[in-house]
């Protein structure tokens, strides 16, 4: 019987990509959130892929599409396993990439499907995504460069940005900055100048989750980046804001489905 399997690779000459490759897993996850664009492709099975624009079937054959910060879970379907990759690009590379075309790009605009059926573009993705896990080499990175180009300009959304909608930006860069602080949504009204109830709703609108759960996203992607260089379970959880050990272990393993010492025994670079 298989065994589920999950490698997480990074790469110092590359640091805007991440690679997560798990192998006949049966596990599932809470909605959550990634600051990086996030692209998924299955190599075995298929699993349920819940989104705020709805719930699709991913199989082989189709990418899904997760912009940075938007909620999401990508869970087996009952009773059977799946195979999948999951690729983490730097919101900020993707941005400089995107701006190649369009020049409004000071950070990631915002993209027009959560799941794409386009057969060149997932042949190419998946050849280079398979090179990069095999070995690292600069071609790659060309490679992927040159391919999220032609992504982007494909399907990148054009529009304007309203003064609402810079403001919720403010927000969230904020709690960026906040990432070892509990903020009560009174304290980020009063300090943006809104009425609570009314930022709640805009901001789950524009992120589909609160200013609460948008945070706790970002104090487990900042453990991740501290698993990955070998601090401990315990400064983890002290550095990022959890009461202790055992809280920083529930809720990392609700958001990843793995334990943070499996995502730090099984990250490699």
């Amino acid at each position: 019987m298989k065994t589920t399997k999950t490698t997480m690779t990074g790469y110092k000459e590359a640091p805007f990509v991440q690679i997560r490759q798990t192998l006949q897993s049966e596990r599932a996850y809470e909605s959550h959130a990634h600051p990086t664009l996030s692209i998924g492709f299955m190599m075995e099975g298929k699993t349920c892929f819940q989104t705020p624009q709805g719930a699709f079937f991913l199989e082989q054959g189709a990418l899904a599409i997760i912009p940075p910060h938007t909620q999401h879970s990508c869970n087996p379907i009952k009773e059977s396993k799946r195979s999948y990759v999951m690729v983490y690009l730097d919101a900020d590379f993707c941005a400089r990439i995107q701006a190649r075309h369009f020049k409004e790009a000071s950070t990631l605009l915002p993209l027009t499907s959560p799941l794409i059926f386009h057969k060149e573009l997932f042949e190419a993705f998946t050849h280079i995504i398979k090179a990069f896990i095999k070995e690292y080499s600069p071609l790659h990175v060309k490679a992927l460069e040159s391919w999220l180009e032609t992504f982007f300009w494909l399907y990148t959304k054009r529009c304007v940005i309203k003064e609402t909608e810079e403001t919720l930006h403010n927000v969230a860069r904020f709690l960026e900055s906040r990432i070892d602080e509990t903020l009560s949504l009174s304290d980020l009204a009063k300090r943006f100048g809104l009425n609570s109830f009314v930022l709640a709703r805009h901001f789950k609108q524009a992120y589909g989750c609160t200013p609460k759960h948008y945070a706790l996203d970002l104090r487990i992607d900042h453990a991740k980046k501290l698993l990955q260089v070998g601090t401990s379970l315990a400064l983890c959880a002290q550095y990022c804001g959890f009461v202790d050990q055992s809280h920083f272990h529930r809720f990392f393993k609700r958001h990843t489905a793995l334990t943070p010492k499996e995502y730090q025994v099984n990250f490699v670079q």
